[in-house]
């Protein structure tokens, strides 16, 4: 079994890894901005983050929806900071614990690095950052270190779907309904992805190194 460090472990998928990873055995590490745990300031956590790493799966997300020319600089900087920096900084920081278990870095990055999305300038942005960054990191850290990443589709029922389904109806001027049609529409499933199901994925593929090796570099996406 693994000892995995998660972030963004507070809600969500996050919440969902710490649950299915624990029940599976895996020595599981929270790691949470509700806990004063942030992604950009490791050395401020200290006490969260274990001698001895396996696995670090850099979760942690914020985004903000707003018109592009109603984006404030504020928003902006928090946004690529958590969602860019902050898979930075964290595989800096564990580095060491990285190479000394020839271990895995797991990016969750977004579909919206793919196919982006009105209203979404830094979000979009960010993710395109954090799936480059993960195929640079895999190249620079190769062949010890294993890195990829997964890109989820809209996941059903987070914390991030319930405050864009709010931040869509309060910047288009939609209904809730009008909101959660049209963003259905763009979903080849014709539904939001379940969270159980993205966390189930990736918990088969930390069983062992065997399941996962051959993915460095790569990007998964999970629904379109």
């Amino acid at each position: 079994m693994s000892n995995i460090l998660i972030t963004g472990s507070g809600s969500g998928l996050g919440a969902e890894l710490y649950d299915q990873l624990s029940a599976a055995g895996h020595r599981v590490y929270p790691y949470d901005i509700l806990e004063s745990q942030d992604v950009c300031w490791p050395t401020r956590s200290l006490e969260a983050i274990p001698p001895q790493l396996d696995v670090l799966i850099n979760c942690a997300g914020v985004n903000y929806i707003n018109w592009l020319e109603k984006v404030t600089d504020s928003d902006w900087d928090e946004v690529m900071e958590t969602n860019v920096k902050g898979i930075f900084k964290m595989t800096q920081y564990c580095l060491p614990m990285l190479k000394a278990s020839k271990g895995t870095v797991i990016n969750i990055v977004s579909n919206a690095a793919h196919m982006p999305m009105r209203c979404s300038a830094a979000y979009n942005a960010s993710k395109g950052a954090a799936l480059i960054l993960t195929k640079q990191l895999a190249r620079e850290l190769a062949p010890d270190i294993t890195v990829f990443s997964v890109s989820p589709n809209k996941l059903h029922g987070t914390g991030m779907s319930r405050s864009i389904d709010a931040q869509v109806v309060a910047t288009r001027g939609w209904t809730l309904d009008q909101a959660e049609k049209y963003q259905l529409a763009g979903l080849l499933s014709g539904e939001e992805t379940e969270v159980e199901l993205v966390a189930e994925f990736i918990t088969f593929l930390l069983q062992d190194k065997r399941h996962h090796k051959y993915l460095t570099g790569t990007d998964i996406p999970y629904g379109a």
